[in-house]
């Protein structure tokens, strides 16, 4: 290309993603409402979520190197170690179920994105999401009917009460539940529309 010539336009990305996003680029901007304050509330909430699951990640961390160390120390070490170390995990994975969700980061096989129209993608995204909303409000209301029949048990080693145990899971499904609602009314109603997406 000579000096003279005009610069090639790049081609546009499609779907609201960037071709090839560099460090620290959103690829998936969350879902989020345009109308204060449930904007920023919900930004919180993403906030609270992630830095909750960089805490339970490194609790998990630390409580293995424990356990790894507890096998050199005479008298068995400390039962509750691994509990909570487990505990942690699924606490982790309800915490940041509804924030991956929200910014369309769950682990999934995407084939039909490849060759259907904007239109029809939006469709199946919406079943999908609706899907995931019912399921997640019929689990929160289950959960919470567990935790009210509740007699006080606690776990075996760390004696949490089951009751805190589940409430986080009780916490992941309702936020998970609000954040296929909010997909479902702000992007795949749109795509279906043929209408672009908002950005967040």
């Amino acid at each position: 290309m000579t000096a003279s010539e005009p610069d090639q336009a790049v081609p546009a990305a499609t779907n609201g993603e960037s071709e090839h996003a560099g460090l620290g680029q959103e690829t998936h901007p969350e879902v989020l409402p345009a109308t204060e304050p449930f904007r920023t509330m919900l930004r919180w909430l993403g906030l609270a979520e992630q830095t909750s699951g960089v805490i339970l990640l490194a609790v998990i961390l630390v409580l293995v190197l424990i356990q790894v160390f507890q096998r050199y120390l005479p008298g068995g070490g400390w039962a509750w170690t691994g509990e909570i170390a487990r505990y942690a995990m699924v606490w982790a994975t309800f915490f940041m179920a509804g924030y991956l969700l929200s910014r369309d980061q769950h682990i999934a096989i995407k084939v039909l994105d490849y060759f259907l129209p904007t239109r029809a993608l939006g469709g199946v995204k919406l079943f999908g999401h609706a899907l995931i909303a019912a399921i997640c409000i019929v689990a929160v209301y289950a959960t919470f009917d567990f935790v009210s029949h509740d007699r006080g048990q606690v776990t075996a080693a760390a004696q949490i009460p089951l009751a805190a145990i589940y409430a986080v899971v009780a916490f992941g499904f309702a936020s998970t539940a609000l954040r296929g609602i909010l997909a479902i009314v702000l992007v795949d109603l749109a795509e279906i529309r043929g209408e672009p997406r908002t950005p967040s």
